[in-house]
């Protein structure tokens, strides 16, 4: 049996359980074992139809009409699952409007001219318009996650969201795991769900600590309190010599770090010049945050599209061909252009205004703060400075999402759905569009990322959006984790896209 206890990284406790509002990786991660998804995707972006609820997906060859057949399901109260749950989920999410956490993803909800259930087994889903296929199946129809209508019908959208961090409300599930307490800032404890029809769990307790500083969750996977955790890169070294645990390195998740710079705010709107974002990406040297603060393990990230896996990366940027790059001269030049010239103490100014500005990063992250550190001391060389300023995590995704005007830049990783079009991320008036970026060049790339069929669409909204830098793209880290003796199938619990499968892990004696 594995003995109790998962480390998910200092300072980010999961808030939410409720997969339709999930405002972080964290909270996907942990709704996740309690919901099990229409469609699962893979590493390589594939469709795994073995842990899907749907047992087909067939699309029109205009791409405007789906057909989805559902496999035998059954809730963890033993009512079975049918498309009416599908059908509800979709009025939750039509209900929630903006608040949705995946609002626009996909076209979603609003590109949907009809979802009906012709019986049990199928939904209909018919479009508004033609679309890319590949698209709205990886990003669209993957969010119609079923919720329990026999439940949840009982309860009005804002009883369902004042509730989502109540684990009495999600005592009926049908993912691999349900949740028994959620205690925020010090653990949430999951069982295994007996009626899933997955496979079966070869534990008896799945518990997920929130440590509050780091090195503690090493301590606690040393002192036998948990049985794997995040390795912190400023301890990665350290974790290297612990004796009789071993350190595993996974494939980097489909995500990137980025500084956000804030354009709404009216003391930063020199932002709002693409010579200016063009400039800082140009100045930063990606390749020493990943040397440094990854400890190499790590990828630069110049556009939307990771570099793992390169299913989706356009020709030049498979070829290392972007708009930017480390060239502090490059950026200098920017800024000269953009009108930018050193005040008596090197600062650039413009029209009296330095150009500075504040960056927020996650309180305790010793990652991010040396990210930071060393941004910092690039974009000083060339004349702009920056103060660095630390904030609580959830508190900083708070401020980023409700107060647009009371910051001015923000460090933090990005995780993308299975096609890596930007509908959710730089479209105008984007859900997480949360920095008042708006170019219609990239709305129109966009658009033919997600309507045309083929992914031509897809490498022209990249190889722009390199070119425009709508947040500073940074380098994308390969996770570390420090695994107790005898613990097994971490890689394959551990998946780049955020779901996990804890199916798959065993401990000595209990190999599945």
């Amino acid at each position: 049996m594995i003995p109790p206890g998962l480390g998910i990284g200092p300072g980010a406790d999961v808030t939410s359980l409720n997969p339709l509002l999930t405002s972080s990786l964290y909270n996907q991660e942990a709704a996740g074992l309690i919901f099990e998804s229409l469609l699962w995707v893979n590493r390589f972006h594939e469709i795994d139809y073995q842990r899907s609820i749907a047992s087909a997906v067939s699309a029109s060859a205009d791409g405007k009409t789906y057909d989805v057949t559902l496999r035998p399901w059954v809730w963890s109260d033993g009512v079975p699952v049918t498309s009416a749950d599908i059908v509800y989920t979709f009025g939750i999410i039509k209900a929630f409007g903006e608040s949705y956490a995946g609002y626009g993803g996909g076209g979603m909800p609003d590109i949907v001219a009809s979802l009906t259930a012709p019986d049990a087994a199928h939904i209909h889903v018919v479009l508004k318009r033609a679309v890319n296929p590949q698209w709205f199946i990886l990003n669209g129809l993957t969010q119609l996650t079923p919720m329990p209508e026999h439940v949840w019908q009982h309860y009005t959208t804002d009883e369902i969201w004042q509730a989502q961090s109540e684990p009495a409300f999600f005592k009926v599930g049908d993912g691999p795991l349900l949740v028994r307490e959620l205690n925020i800032g010090i653990d949430a404890v999951f069982v295994p769900n007996p009626l899933y029809g997955g496979a079966a769990m070869h534990f008896s307790r799945f518990v997920l600590k929130f440590e509050n500083a780091e090195g503690q969750e090493l301590q606690a996977v040393q002192a036998g309190d948990l049985d794997m955790s995040n390795v912190p890169f400023d301890l990665y070294a350290k974790a290297l010599t612990l004796p009789g645990d071993a350190v595993v390195s996974l494939p980097p998740s489909y995500s990137w770090h980025e500084l956000i710079p804030n354009m709404a705010n009216k003391t930063t709107l020199f932002f709002g010049d693409v010579r200016v974002r063009q400039a800082l990406a140009d100045a930063i040297d990606q390749q020493r945050i990943v040397d440094l603060a990854m400890h190499g393990l790590g990828e630069p990230v110049y556009g939307p599209v990771p570099p793992y896996p390169t299913t989706f990366l356009s020709p030049a940027a498979k070829a290392g061909q972007f708009a930017v790059g480390y060239d502090p001269a490059k950026a200098r030049t920017l800024l000269a252009a953009a009108g930018f010239a050193p005040g008596a103490d090197g600062v650039l100014r413009k029209n009296g205004q330095q150009l500075a500005f504040t960056l927020l990063i996650p309180a305790g992250s010793g990652l991010r703060i040396e990210m930071a550190e060393s941004i910092q001391q690039d974009l000083a060389a060339v004349g702009v400075a920056m103060q660095v300023r630390q904030m609580e995590f959830n508190q900083m995704l708070a401020a980023m999402v409700g107060q647009p005007q009371e910051w001015q830049a923000i460090l933090i990783g990005m995780s993308l759905g299975a096609y890596p079009s930007g509908e959710a991320l730089f479209a105008q008036g984007a859900a997480l569009n949360n920095n008042g970026y708006a170019n219609a060049d990239m709305d129109k790339f966009i658009t033919q990322s997600t309507d045309e069929p083929g992914m031509g669409g897809l490498f022209a909204y990249q190889d722009f959006a390199s070119t425009q830098q709508p947040v500073i793209f940074l380098p994308n880290e390969r996770y570390s984790v420090l695994v107790r003796k005898g613990l097994h199938g971490v890689q394959d619990f551990l998946n780049p896209l955020g779901a996990w499968a804890p199916e798959k892990l065993f401990c000595d004696g209990s190999a599945p």
